[in-house]
C-alpha cells in the first residue's frame, strides 16, 4: 500500500477508535480503574499522592492535569497512550516492511483489549508506552534517552523493575556497560524527592503494598496467564505472536544474521513479563490476583512480536499479489474477529458500557439524592460512589470509607452504602456489621439479575438507641 493510503487508513483508523472509546459508557475496570482515577483527580488537592507507592507518582504526575476534567479526560489520556504505543511500534516496524507497516494499526486497535482498556483509569497504558517508546530509541540509537526512560517505568508499575532488568540484560549483550548506571536515575530520583516528605529515602521500598501474601488475592496454575494471552488480544493476534516468538527463538537457535534486535529485546521483555506473573500466580505473591490485563504492560512488545509473526506468514507466499492478498485476508479476519461472538473477543454489550454494579450504585445515588436533600455524610466500600456523589475520597467531611463501620467512626445520621463485592473482599465488612437494629436502620435494597446487591443503611441517633 503507497505511503498516501496508509495515512489515510491509519487516520481513519485513529479517528473511529477514538470515537467508540469516547461513545463507550464502559470504565473497563470497576475497582482499581475507578481508584487510580480518583488519587490522579484529587492529587491538586491532597499532593501525598504524587509521592504515593500505590498511586504511583509518575502515573499521578502525567495523568492528573487529565483526570482534572473527569473520567472523561482520563480516558482520553489512556486513548492517547495506546495510540502512541501502537504508532512507535508502527515507526519500529516501518524501515523493514514500509509497505506493510499500516498492519500495526489493525493487530493493535483490534487486540480485544488493547482497544477495551482506553476507557479505564487504569496505570497499564502509560507503562506500554514507557515500554514502546524505550524500544523505539534503543531502535534508533538513543540508548542514554531510552534507558533514562525506562528507569522512571517502576513509578508506574511495579512490572518496572522487571524491565529494567530485561534493558539492562539487552545492554550488557550489547556491551553498553556505561548505560546501565542510567537506569536507577528514575528510582534515585523519587528516593530523594520522596526523602524531604516521608523522611526516608528508602520510602519507594518501605511502603512498597504488595509485600508478602495475602490469601485474598489467591493463587492459580502455572499456565494461567498463557491460557489467558488468547482472551487478552484474541486469536488472530494470539496466532502471529506465538509465530513471532517461535521465528526469533529459531533465529537465536540457529544464530543468523536475520536476528534484528529489536525482536529480541521485544521478546525478552514479554517472555520476562509472562513468566514473572506466571511464577508470582502461582506462588501467590505479590497480590497478583491472575488478573489478565497485567499483561498488556508489555503491549509494544506483543505488538512487534505479533507483526513478526505475520510477516512471517506473508513471505510464505512467493508472487507479490499472493502476499497482498494474503495479508489483506489475515488483516479482515483480524479486524472481524472481535465482533465474532467468540469467547475470545468482545462481549457485546457488556464491554461497551457500564458493568451492572456500578449501574446500581447509580440507581442508589439517584434514591440517595432524592430522598436526602440535606445531603447527610456517606460512607461506601464501592468506590464509583465517590464519583456519582462527587465526593472526595479523603475529605472526611465529605465521606468515609467503608471500614469506618468496624471502626465505630461512623457517626449519627451518616448514610452507608454497602455493597455485596468491595465491602467484603476489600474491607472484609460483611452485611452482619449492620445487624444489630438499634444502630443501623435499613433504607433500600438494591439488586439486579447478575446478583449484584447495595444495601442503604442510616447510622441511628444515640437518643434513639433501644428503641426500633
Amino acid at each position: 500500500m503507497s505511503e498516501k493510503y496508509q495515512r489515510i487508513l491509519i487516520a481513519f483508523l485513529i479517528l473511529a477508535d477514538v470515537i467508540l472509546v469516547f461513545l463507550m459508557g464502559s470504565t473497563y475496570d470497576s475497582g482499581d480503574s475507578i481508584l487510580h482515577y480518583l488519587q490522579s483527580k484529587q492529587s491538586f488537592e491532597h499532593h501525598r499522592y504524587f509521592l504515593d507507592v500505590w498511586a504511583k507518582p509518575v502515573f499521578i504526575l502525567l495523568s492528573s492535569p487529565f483526570a482534572h476534567f473527569g473520567f472523561v479526560g482520563m480516558k482520553l489520556f489512556n486513548t492517547i497512550c495506546m495510540l502512541l504505543t501502537i504508532h512507535l511500534c508502527y515507526l519500529l516496524v516501518k524501515p523493514s516492511y514500509p509497505k506493510y507497516a499500516f498492519a500495526m494499526y489493525i493487530i493493535g486497535l483490534f487486540a480485544v483489549h488493547v482497544f477495551l482498556i482506553q476507557s479505564s483509569g487504569l496505570t497499564e497504558p502509560l507503562i506500554a508506552l514507557f515500554i514502546a517508546a524505550g524500544m523505539y530509541f534503543i531502535r534508533f540509537d538513543k540508548t542514554s534517552l531510552a534507558m533514562i526512560l525506562i528507569s522512571f517505568t517502576p513509578l508506574i508499575r511495579s512490572e518496572g523493575y522487571i524491565f529494567i532488568g530485561v534493558f539492562a540484560l539487552f545492554a550488557i549483550m550489547k556491551g553498553q556497560w556505561k548505560s546501565l548506571f542510567l537506569l536507577t536515575i528514575g528510582t534515585l530520583t523519587y528516593c530523594v524527592i520522596g526523602y524531604f516528605y516521608h523522611h526516608d529515602f528508602l520510602w519507594l521500598f518501605h511502603q512498597n503494598p504488595y509485600q508478602g501474601i495475602e490469601k485474598k488475592y489467591g493463587s492459580g496454575a502455572l499456565l494461567h496467564y498463557v491460557h489467558q494471552l488468547p482472551y487478552l488480544i484474541g486469536w488472530p493476534v494470539f496466532i502471529f505472536l506465538v509465530l513471532g516468538v517461535v521465528k526469533q527463538l529459531f533465529n537465536l537457535g540457529q544464530l543468523r544474521s536475520a536476528v534484528k534486535p529489536i525482536s529480541v529485546l521485544a521478546l525478552g521483555c514479554f517472555a520476562g513479563l509472562l513468566l514473572a506473573h506466571s511464577v508470582f500466580w502461582y506462588l501467590g505473591w505479590f497480590h497478583s490476583f491472575g488478573l489478565k490485563r497485567v499483561l498488556l504492560a508489555s503491549t509494544g512488545p506483543m505488538l512487534v512480536l505479533a507483526f513478526d509473526g505475520l510477516m512471517w506468514i506473508v513471505s510464505s507466499a512467493s508472487r507479490l499479489h499472493i502476499k497482498r492478498s494474503l495479508l489483506g485476508g489475515l488483516l479482515l479476519i483480524t479486524a472481524l474477529f472481535p465482533f465474532s461472538k467468540n469467547k475470545a473477543g468482545f462481549e457485546i454489550p457488556d464491554d461497551f458500557q457500564l458493568h451492572p454494579a456500578q449501574v446500581l450504585v447509580q440507581n442508589a445515588t439517584d434514591w440517595y439524592n432524592t430522598h436526602h436533600k440535606d445531603k447527610p455524610k456517606v460512607c461506601f466500600g464501592n468506590y464509583y460512589f465517590a464519583e456519582t456523589l462527587a465526593v472526595d475520597i479523603d475529605d472526611q467531611n465529605d465521606c468515609l470509607l467503608i471500614d469506618a463501620v468496624t471502626n465505630n467512626l461512623v457517626t449519627e445520621g451518616m448514610i452507608v452504602f454497602w455493597d455485596d463485592y468491595f465491602c467484603v473482599t476489600d474491607k472484609g465488612v460483611s452485611e452482619t456489621a449492620f445487624k444489630d437494629a438499634k444502630s443501623y436502620k435499613k433504607l433500600m435494597t438494591f439488586e439486579n439479575s447478575q446478583g449484584n446487591r447495595i444495601v442503604v443503611f442510616q447510622k441511628l441517633p444515640t437518643q434513639n438507641l433501644g428503641k426500633n
